[in-house]
C-alpha cells in the first residue's frame, strides 16, 4: 500500500510504471498448452512514421483486447513489428543526400541501400518508442522489421513458389508510374483528386480529302503516341469512314479508324484516339486490335525522340507548347473547361502516369476466390459488418497486382537472367544456373527491381510467427498455438492493401484464414469535420497532448468519442495546438483518483485491516451498488464481446461517475458517520474498496496508468505484483437485484428533484430546508422514511416530512414525480412577493420570445430563403424557451 498525492499527477507515474512493467517482462508471452490463447498483429508502423491520433486510436483499442484478454486468464501475444516502407524510406535518405549535393547514382546501389540501414537504425523505429508512451502492452521481444532476415528468407521463398506455379509473371502494362520516385506505384498508393482542366477538340484530316474528323482529348501532348482512331460499331455516323485513315496532328503519321466497343457515341462526338502506351483503356483495344504500343515520354514525365521538337520538355509544359502549334495549324475546333478525376501519388504527391512498361506481376483471381469465401461465409468477421459488401465488390471484379518496383531500398526480386534473355526465380546463382540447365558458374544478372511493400506485409500474420524464417521451417510452435490470431485492428482504406491479401496469402501458405475478426477503425476530424493533417494545422502532436493531460485521458478520450463505424470529431485549438477534448478523459480520471483517496483515508479512520461488512449489515444502497457493479460486469463483456469498444467507455464512465462516485462514495459518507460502531465502520470501508478494486480491473484495459496506481494503493501487494496480470471481474447473477435498482432509482430521482426546486427557486448551497414527501401507499412511505437520512445529507434538506396523502405546506414549491409529492418548504426563505415579481416578469419575457420565434417560423419568406440548418437551429430555440416557459409558469403556481 502506497500514500496517494493529493492531486493525480500523470507524467511521473506513467514513465515509472512502464518501466516496471518493462523490467518484470509482464507482457512477455510464450507457448503455453495449459492456457487457451489469444493473440493480435500490430499493423507494422513504417519505419518514417511519427505517432498521430490515427495511431493512438488504433493502438489504444488493440491494448483494450489484449489487456482483458490477459486479464481473463490467457497467454496473449501481441506481435508488434516495423515496416521497411519502400518508397517512403528511400525518399527520406535521398532527401539527406541532396543536401549533399548527391544522388543515390553517385553511391551506387550497395553503399546507398548501406547508407538506408544507417538512416534506419538512427532513426528509424522513433514510432515504436513513442507507442511506449501511449502504455501499450506489447510483447517488445517479439519486434519484427520486414526487412530481417528472417522476414526475408520467407518473403523470397514465396515469391519463388509462385512463380514456380505460374502465378507471377513479366509482362508489358499500363502501370501507374512515379515521374519523382520513378517507380511503379500499385493502384491503392494512388488518390484521387477533382482536378479544372481543359477539354480539346482536335482536327484529324482524312487521307485524301479535305474532311475531317473531330475528337476530343484532355492531354494533347500524348498524340505522339497515337496509333489509331475509334468509333463505336454501331455508330452510323461514320460507317462509311471504317478502314479508312486520318493524319494524326502535328506528326503527319496516318493511323486507321477502326471499331471497338470503346468509343462512345455519346461522349463529345463518339470518336476516340488511341493511344495505348498511355492510357490502360487504349491499351486494352490495342491488344484487341493487335496494334502497336509506341512510348512518347521518358521515365521523368518529359516527352522522347517521338516527339521532335518537343523532345526534352516536361509533360505539362509540352502540353501548352503542342496546343499553341496546334491553334497555329488551325488543327483545333474548340477548347472547353473540363473537371475530372487525376490520380495522384500518394508519396509524392505528384500527378501520377499511366506508363507501359516490363513489369512483375501476381495473378489474384486463383487468389481471391478463397479469400472471398472465408469472409462471406463467416469464418472471418467484420466490425462494422458494411464492410463486407466493399470487400465483395473489389475482390469479385480483381485486377493483376503489380509487385515490382524501380527502388532499391527493399527485397530485391529474386529473378535472374541469362545471357540469353532466360530468367527463373531462384534463391541463389547456383541454383538459377540449375533452374535453367546452364553450367555452374554462368555469368547471371539479378533483376533490379525490388519487390512492393505490400509484398512482404501480406505475410506478416506468418512472418511475424516465424514461418520460413531459415526459408525452410514450414511450422513454428507460435504458428501452431497463436494462428489465426483473434483480432486485427486497421483502418478501412488498407482493407485492400494489406487486409485482403494477408486473407489470401495465410489461405494460400497455410490453409487457415489469418484472424477471425477485423474492426476498422474511424477517421480522426476536427470539430470542423476536417480529417486531421499538419498540412491545415489541426493535428497536433499527440506526444504533447499525453504530456499535458496523460496518456489515461489520451486513450480514454478517444475511445469515449468513437463509436464503431462513425468518425471521431475532436476539438483542436489550432492556435496553441491543444485538443481540449480530452478534458473528458482528464476529468475522468481526477474523479477516479479522488474516489480512491475518499476511501483510503475512510479505511484509515475506521482502522486499518481487512474486515467483512456482513450481508445482514447491507443498505439498500450497499445492495444496489452491488447489484449495479454486477451489471456493469456484464454489461461491458456484451460491449466488448461484439466490439461496442465505445459503449463499454460508457457504461463503465456513467457508473464510476454517476452510480458509484456521485452516489455511493457520498452515501458511504452518510453511513459511515452515523454509525460509531468501529466494526460496521472497518466493513463498510472494506466492502467500499473491494468495488472500487474491481472497478480499477475493468477499467484497467483502457485506462492501465492511473488503475495501476490506486490498485497497488489501496492494499498491501506482493513485490512485483500488477493489476495487468491480475483476474478481471465476473458477474454474478444471484447478485443483480432489479427491483433494488428500481427502487434506488426511485430514491434517486426524490432526490434529483429536490435539487431541481431549490435550483429554480434560487435557493443558495449552503441553506437548508424542510422538504415534505407524500406517497400513494403505505409500502413506499416505508422505503422513503427509511431514507431520510441520505435524502436530507444529498437534498441539503433540514427535516424530512414522509408520509401517506400529506397535505401541501403553505409557501411550498411542488412538483410530482413518479406519484410522489415532494414539496420544499420556501416559508420565511424568499421573499415570496418579490420572487413572484421576478417569476411574472420572466414570465412576460419567455412569452415575448415564444411569439416572436414562432412568428419568424411562420414567415414563409423566411422559410424559402434561410438554409435548412438555420430554420433547424430557430425550432430548437423555441422548443427550449417553451421548456423553460412552462417550468416558470410551475413555479409561479407553486407560490
Amino acid at each position: 500500500m502506497s500514500q496517494l498525492s493529493k492531486s493525480y499527477e500523470p507524467q511521473a507515474l506513467e514513465s515509472k510504471h512502464y518501466a516496471t512493467w518493462q523490467a518484470n517482462q509482464l507482457y512477455t508471452s510464450n507457448v503455453n498448452p495449459d492456457k487457451k490463447p489469444y493473440s493480435i498483429l500490430m499493423p507494422p508502423p513504417n519505419v518514417t512514421g511519427i505517432l498521430h491520433f490515427g495511431h493512438v486510436l488504433n493502438h489504444t483499442l488493440q491494448d483494450i483486447y489484449i489487456r482483458r484478454n490477459r486479464m481473463t486468464g490467457r497467454e496473449v501475444c501481441w506481435f508488434p513489428g516495423l515496416d521497411h516502407a519502400g518508397i517512403a524510406t528511400q525518399t527520406k535518405v535521398e532527401q539527406e543526400l541532396r543536401k549533399e549535393k548527391l544522388t543515390r547514382h553517385d553511391l551506387g546501389r550497395e553503399q546507398f541501400t548501406e547508407k538506408v540501414w544507417d538512416w534506419k537504425e538512427k532513426y528509424g523505429g522513433i514510432i515504436l518508442q513513442q507507442l511506449r508512451t501511449l502504455g501499450i502492452s506489447a510483447d517488445w521481444s517479439r519486434t519484427l522489421f520486414t526487412m530481417d532476415e528472417g522476414a526475408s528468407n520467407a518473403v523470397r521463398e514465396v515469391f519463388i513458389r509462385l512463380f514456380d506455379e505460374g502465378l507471377i509473371y513479366r509482362g508489358k502494362r499500363i502501370i501507374n508510374w512515379s515521374p519523382l520516385a520513378q517507380s511503379a506505384l500499385s493502384d491503392e498508393e494512388v488518390l484521387f483528386k477533382e482536378v479544372k482542366e481543359h477539354l480539346y477538340t482536335l482536327r484529324y484530316y482524312i487521307e485524301g480529302t479535305n474532311d475531317y474528323l473531330t475528337l476530343s482529348t484532355v492531354r494533347p501532348e500524348t498524340i505522339f503516341g497515337d496509333v489509331a482512331v475509334a468509333v463505336n460499331p454501331n455508330d452510323e455516323r461514320y460507317t462509311s469512314l471504317v478502314g479508312k485513315n486520318v493524319i494524326v496532328p502535328i506528326v503527319g503519321r496516318l493511323v486507321p479508324i477502326i471499331t471497338d466497343d470503346y468509343a462512345d457515341p455519346t461522349f463529345g462526338t463518339g470518336v476516340v484516339k488511341i493511344t495505348p502506351a498511355h492510357d490502360p483503356n487504349d491499351f486494352e483495344v490495342g491488344l484487341r486490335h493487335n496494334l502497336p504500343q509506341p512510348n512518347a515520354i521518358n521515365p521523368d514525365a518529359t516527352l522522347n525522340e517521338l516527339a521532335g521538337e518537343f523532345q526534352g520538355l516536361d509533360r505539362f509544359v509540352a502540353r501548352k507548347k503542342v496546343v499553341e502549334r496546334l491553334t497555329e495549324l488551325e488543327l483545333i475546333e474548340k477548347i472547353e473547361d473540363y473537371t475530372h478525376n487525376v490520380g495522384f501519388s500518394e508519396r509524392g504527391g505528384e500527378p501520377v502516369e499511366p506508363y507501359l512498361s516490363d513489369q512483375w506481376f501476381v495473378s489474384m483471381k486463383p487468389l481471391a476466390e478463397p479469400a472471398l469465401a472465408a469472409v462471406m461465409n463467416g469464418d472471418i468477421s467484420f466490425y462494422p459488418n458494411h464492410w463486407v459488401k466493399t470487400y465483395e465488390h473489389w475482390m469479385t471484379g480483381i485486377r493483376d497486382w503489380c509487385i515490382s518496383r524501380q527502388l532499391w531500398w527493399g527485397h530485391r526480386i529474386p529473378v535472374y537472367y541469362a545471357p540469353d534473355g532466360q530468367f527463373t526465380a531462384a534463391r541463389s546463382e547456383v541454383e538459377a544456373c540449375m533452374k535453367l540447365g546452364l553450367p555452374a558458374g554462368t555469368s547471371l544478372r539479378q533483376d533490379e527491381d525490388v519487390l512492393d511493400t505490400w509484398f512482404s506485409s501480406w505475410l506478416w500474420p506468418m512472418t511475424t510467427m516465424n514461418w520460413l524464417a531459415d526459408g525452410k521451417t514450414e511450422e513454428s510452435a507460435e504458428m501452431s498455438y497463436f494462428l489465426p490470431t483473434n483480432l486485427l485492428v486497421t483502418a478501412p482504406e488498407i482493407i485492400f492493401f494489406w487486409v485482403a491479401r494477408m486473407i489470401m496469402a495465410t489461405l494460400k501458405f497455410k490453409g487457415q484464414i489469418p484472424f477471425k475478426n477485423v474492426y476498422f477503425t474511424s477517421i480522426v476530424r476536427d470539430s470542423k469535420g476536417r480529417k486531421m493533417s499538419k498540412s491545415l494545422g489541426n493535428s497536433p502532436d499527440p506526444l504533447d497532448i499525453i504530456a499535458k493531460y496523460g496518456a489515461d485521458a489520451v486513450r480514454f478520450t478517444m475511445i469515449y468519442l468513437a463509436p464503431m463505424g462513425l468518425d471521431i470529431r475532436l476539438e483542436v485549438n489550432e492556435k496553441t495546438q491543444d485538443v481540449p477534448s480530452i478534458e473528458i478523459g482528464r476529468n475522468f480520471a481526477n474523479k477516479i483518483w479522488n474516489a480512491g483517496r475518499f476511501l483510503l483515508m475512510k479505511q484509515e479512520e475506521a482502522g486499518i485491516g481487512k474486515a467483512v461488512l456482513h450481508e445482514n449489515d447491507y443498505s439498500m444502497a450497499d445492495k444496489w451498488i452491488l447489484s449495479r457493479y454486477h451489471s456493469t460486469i456484464q454489461a461491458i463483456a456484451d460491449g466488448l464481446d461484439n466490439y461496442r469498444v465505445t459503449e463499454y467507455s460508457k457504461i463503465l464512465y456513467d457508473f464510476i461517475w454517476r452510480d458509484f462516485c456521485d452516489w455511493y462514495v457520498e452515501i458511504v459518507k452518510v453511513q459511515f458517520n452515523s454509525n460509531e460502531d468501529p466494526a460496521y465502520r472497518k466493513g463498510l470501508a472494506s466492502f467500499a474498496l473491494d468495488i472500487f478494486d474491481g472497478i480499477l480491473r475493468l477499467l484497467h484495459p483502457v485506462m492501465p496508468f492511473i488503475t495501476e496506481e490506486l490498485w497497488l494503493g489501496i492494499a498491501e501487494r506482493e513485490d512485483y505484483e500488477s493489476i495487468s496480470t491480475t483476474k478481471a471481474p465476473d458477474s454474478d447473477r444471484k447478485l443483480i437485484q432489479a427491483d433494488v435498482e428500481t427502487q434506488f432509482a426511485q430514491l434517486q430521482e426524490i432526490v434529483e428533484e429536490i435539487r431541481r426546486l431549490r435550483s429554480a427557486s434560487t435557493i443558495q448551497p449552503q441553506e437548508k430546508l424542510p422538504i415534505t414527501l407524500s406517497t400513494e401507499t403505505l409500502e413506499f412511505a416505508a422505503f422513503v422514511e427509511s431514507q431520510t437520512k441520505i435524502i436530507a445529507t444529498l437534498a441539503k434538506c433540514s427535516n424530512v416530512t414522509v408520509g401517506m396523502q400529506l397535505p401541501k405546506p403553505e409557501q411550498s414549491s411542488s412538483s410530482v414525480m413518479r406519484g410522489v409529492e415532494v414539496h420544499l418548504e420556501l416559508a420565511g426563505t424568499v421573499d415570496i412577493e418579490k420572487e413572484r415579481l421576478r417569476l411574472q416578469k420572466e414570465c412576460e419575457r419567455l412569452s415575448g420570445l415564444e411569439k416572436s420565434f414562432e412568428a419568424k417560423l411562420n414567415n414563409p419568406g423566411f422559410l424559402a430563403k434561410a438554409p435548412d440548418a438555420v430554420v433547424s437551429a430557430e425550432k430548437e430555440k423555441l422548443v427550449g424557451i417553451k421548456e423553460s416557459l412552462e417550468k416558470v409558469k410551475a413555479n409561479l403556481a407553486a407560490l
